[in-house]
């Protein structure tokens, strides 16, 4: 019986200048009460002290450690991790976050019992730099309304629509990463392309947990993703927009395209990138000519009137 067949998960764990929080994130994926487990750690070129600070904590311990001599981005180097890998399960883990001591083991479970589900993902807490929490990624419910409120199955349409799954939570099969041939490397940031190519192919499915901490920290890529000179993120959102327009089956889906596309227009337009705006409207046109100018106008409004 190989590794996979024996529910091998691997943990891909990605640095860049995170050399405050690396110790409390390898501690806390060391603190798993699921034992098979592989860590695989990429430094992406950091110029703080993670490199120093990863080697220490790993020293004696099998573990693989890259460390990229340029930076390369998430996305080329969870690749990287992932062609070393062996796991069955995988999950992309960032070094300032934290993994609660259950967490592996509850979504291996939840993933062996529902053959048909592909992608597992979680409710997550929202820390601070000291680690304080702030808040939960999905309010407090009562448990029948949040499990309504959270879409499970075909999410296609739900991703399209809006942001709601935390990728910190995610566990998926090997299976859905090797589907889509890894990460895109040509953007710059990988969740949105994920969860839109891997939502048509693969069901997800909710485990109404806290498993999971999310850091919020000045300048991280996600931090400054709505902000001037991040050219290359918004034309990453743009790219995989494009893709979802091809991988749209129904109208309600092309409706939530739209809906998406408007949003999108109103940032680009926020932070005058105009060139970007004018191949949302491309999409629009495409999808309905009383969409592209619809979407135009009312995009443009809320722009003039902020």
């Amino acid at each position: 019986m190989d590794d996979r067949e024996q529910g091998l998960v691997s943990i891909i764990a990605i640095s860049y200048n995170h050399a405050p929080f690396i110790r409390e994130a390898l501690d806390s994926v060391f603190a798993q009460t699921y034992q098979h487990i592989e860590l695989i750690i990429v430094d992406d070129a950091s110029t703080d002290q993670s490199a120093a600070v990863i080697q220490s904590c790993i020293a004696g311990k099998n573990i693989q450690f890259i460390r990229n001599t340029a930076n390369e981005g998430n996305c080329r180097s969870f690749n990287k991790a992932l062609r070393l890998s062996k796991g069955r399960y995988i999950i992309d883990f960032a070094l300032d976050d934290l993994m609660y001591p259950e967490r592996v083991a509850k979504q291996v479970t939840l993933l062996e019992q529902c053959g048909n589900n592909g992608v597992c993902f979680t409710n997550v807490d929202i820390i601070n730099t000291e680690s304080k929490i702030i808040k939960q990624h999905y309010p407090a419910l009562h448990h029948k309304l949040h499990k309504d409120f959270i879409p499970q199955g075909n999410v296609f349409e739900a991703l399209l629509s809006r942001y709601y799954i935390n990728p910190v939570s995610m566990m998926f099969k090997r299976e859905v990463i090797e589907a889509l041939n890894g990460y895109d490397e040509s953007l710059a940031y990988e969740d949105f392309d994920f969860w839109i190519r891997s939502s048509r192919l693969f069901s997800y499915v909710y485990l109404p947990e806290v498993l999971s901490a999310k850091r919020i920290v000045p300048n991280s890529l996600s931090g400054l993703f709505y902000q001037q000179r991040q050219q290359h993120m918004f034309q990453s959102t743009l790219k995989v927009c494009k893709k979802a327009w091809w991988l749209c089956e129904t109208e309600e889906e092309k409706k939530a395209l739209v809906h998406r596309c408007r949003y999108e227009i109103k940032q680009a337009l926020r932070y005058k990138y105009t060139s970007v705006v004018k191949e949302y409207a491309v999409i629009l046109k495409a999808i309905d000519p009383l969409f592209y100018v619809y979407g135009i106008f009312i995009s443009a409004a809320a722009y003039i009137w902020k």
